[in-house]
């Protein structure tokens, strides 16, 4: 997990993994597909790093916890936070992890109050 490449290999495998789960259960979207799985992922993967914190086994790197969330993953990550009781001591994680999920809420605003324009775009390219 420490090669920026390999995170955005899993990033990819993700993505590719969606769309293939979409094709034989087509009643879930790519995008909840996704959004699951990243999710899934980053809270496994902060349990890991908790695990190893308590063994003193090499750790995952910080960087890689906010990659995750900035792709999809702030709700796993938060939920690690909150149900492992781990990095809540570490300030500097909180506060990007925080500014990451301001990002997201601000995201989905505007998705969301711009949803109408944002279909008539999509019909309007796809022909």
């Amino acid at each position: 997990m420490y090669c920026n490449s390999f995170r955005i290999l899993i990033m990819f495998l993700f993505t590719f993994g969606a769309f293939a789960l979409n094709t034989f259960i087509p009643t879930i979207p790519v995008i909840a597909w996704y959004f699951g799985s990243i999710n899934l992922f980053s809270f496994i993967l902060f349990g890991i790093d908790k695990l190893n914190s308590t063994k003193d086994r090499k750790r995952v790197p910080e960087l890689t916890f906010h990659f995750f969330s900035l792709i999809g993953g702030i709700v796993g990550i938060l939920l690690g936070v909150v149900l492992f009781r781990h990095k809540l001591k570490s300030r500097n994680f909180l506060l990007v992890e925080l500014g990451i999920l301001a990002i997201w809420c601000v995201a989905i605003y505007l998705i969301i109050t711009n949803i109408s324009a944002i279909i008539s775009w999509g019909q309007s390219i796809s022909g």
